[in-house]
């Protein structure tokens, strides 16, 4: 309980201005992850930067190998081949990446001349897709299927807002997850009357979202056709996927609706029951009465019509408004600076699963099998950081062949060199 209290006092803050450092306004809409949140899926990804992971490996060694032969001299070299030639592959990946988004990047102020020909928007598009594939697959990152980002249309979270879409938009769209746990987030509800209170919500840490248009978009963001957009987002609920797409419109429910049409109904009622008691009365006025009447109900239809239609556009504002907070609060980078992001990603878990595996087959005395050294593998990451993981051996090991510090036996087993 205390610690509870002491998280509160630490991090929260009524309003977001005082001495504290977190607003209730920031936590209900980015909310926080606890160290040990649960996974709903086991995943590949190794959350642990490359140099804390050797330097567990090797404070581990030391506690556990021959002293007489250190670190240095048995892994050291091996461990430093690995890593340079990770950076090789990663180099090339910047280098291709930087020559195929050329001509397709949203945010270049560079010009090309009329005489010189480039390849065509959509060849570029095609490429950079298949690059960016690759890329964020070795950073073990998951593609969702075009049916689980329709799963997501039409719905939303508590935080977030129900949207259309139209997917004949784009001529390229991509989709991209990684970190699917159990976050942690505030909300108001009518079973607790109303207080804050704290609940857990599935998301994702790491979303990317990549597309390229058919045609011109231009509503609230203007989206040229033929440009290829990348963007990357922290801690998404997995409902409220659609919202980070482009060409969608909020979409209404039907309280919503029943908020604007029921008040005008309403005060169309009471203005009839009002009027109906002077009928018999202005009946009797004369003719320059009557047709002030008629103008005055003339008025009041046109009052309501215009009250009606200034309530639906001040609901849909609200919507849109709880969407750029949200956007806001969760976008971590775009194009060019989010490509170069994912790419670092990719070196860091390139690095970490070589390396993991080098160590865990380096220490064994005999050759293993590929599976007795995944299960090592994800050993010695969930002694190390507690964390389970689907350790991804042929990844692995394929950097390793490479350099020819793993060698196979007849009987299809492992031993390092």
């Amino acid at each position: 309980m205390s610690e509870s209290v002491d998280r509160i006092l630490t991090n929260w803050s009524i309003d977001g201005t005082g001495p504290l450092t977190r607003g209730i306004s920031e936590v209900s809409t980015s909310g926080w992850i606890d160290p040990d949140a649960a996974h709903w899926n086991i995943e590949a990804y190794l959350p642990i930067e490359t140099h804390t992971l050797i330097g567990y490996l090797k404070q581990r060694y030391g506690r556990t190998g021959d002293q007489s032969r250190p670190w240095e001299l048995d892994f050291q070299p091996a461990i430093e081949r690995i890593i340079a030639h990770i950076d090789g592959q990663i180099s090339q990946h910047h280098s291709q990446f930087s020559d195929r988004y050329q001509g397709v990047d949203p945010d270049s102020d560079c010009k090309t001349p009329a005489s010189v020909e480039s390849d065509p928007a959509e060849n570029k598009g095609d490429d950079l897709m298949q690059l960016c594939d690759r890329i964020l697959i070795d950073a073990a990152y998951s593609k969702l299927t075009q049916d689980d980002i329709e799963k997501c249309v039409g719905v939303s979270s508590h935080w977030g807002v129900a949207m259309t879409a139209n997917f004949t938009l784009f001529r390229n769209l991509a989709v991209y997850t990684r970190g699917d746990i159990i976050g942690r987030r505030c909300k108001r509800g009518l079973r607790s009357f109303y207080r804050m209170q704290m609940v857990d919500v599935a998301i994702y840490q790491r979303l990317v979202v990549l597309f390229q248009l058919n045609d011109d978009h231009d509503r609230g963001e203007t989206l040229s056709a033929g440009d290829f957009h990348i963007r990357i987002f922290k801690n998404i609920p997995k409902q409220d996927v659609d919202m980070l797409l482009p060409g969608t419109s909020v979409r209404l429910s039907k309280l919503d609706r029943a908020k604007v049409i029921v008040p005008s109904l309403g005060g169309w009622l009471l203005s009839l029951q009002k009027i109906s008691k002077f009928v018999l009365v202005t009946l009797a006025l004369a003719a320059y009465y009557s047709t002030a009447l008629v103008i005055g109900l003339i008025l009041a239809a046109i009052g309501y019509v215009v009250k009606s239609f200034f309530s639906y556009f001040q609901t849909k504002n609200r919507y849109l408004l709880d969407l750029t907070r949200n956007l806001y609060f969760q976008k971590l980078d775009t194009n060019a600076g989010a490509a170069f992001q994912i790419i670092q990603q990719s070196r860091r878990q390139t690095s970490n699963e070589a390396v993991l595996c080098y160590f865990a087959l380096a220490t064994e005395t005999e050759p293993i099998s590929r599976r007795r050294l995944r299960r090592k593998c994800e050993r010695l990451i969930r002694e190390a950081i507690d964390v389970e993981i689907d350790f991804r051996i042929d990844r692995a090991i394929e950097p390793l062949r490479e350099l020819g510090l793993v060698h196979e036996t007849d009987d299809q087993k492992l031993f390092g060199t």
